[in-house]
């Protein structure tokens, strides 16, 4: 299992206005498990109610969409960002 960090966006962060957070897992999507199980209250900010993503994850920079989505695997060390979805008008 691996040990990356999760910066959060503004809007995003948990207690304490904490703006990175230490996280697990071997994929990308064991990592935001790992992020929600010790902050639940950003699962909504994470998640819809059907399971889809609300914000996009990058890993080292690069959108996990354009990988292998959630099951991108994660190394020690990596960085995991989340961007919240951006509308205009």
């Amino acid at each position: 299992m691996a040990t990356a960090r999760m910066k959060l966006p503004l809007g995003l962060t948990y207690p304490e206005n904490q703006k990175e957070m230490e996280c697990e897992g071997v994929t990308v999507g064991q990592a935001l498990e790992d992020v929600i199980r010790r902050e639940p209250r950003l699962k909504p900010r994470i998640y819809r109610e059907d399971g889809r993503l609300v914000v996009g994850v990058f890993l080292n920079n690069r959108n996990v969409r354009a990988l292998q989505g959630l099951d991108t695997p994660v190394e020690d060390g990596d960085e995991l960002r989340l961007m919240p979805p951006i509308a205009g008008g």
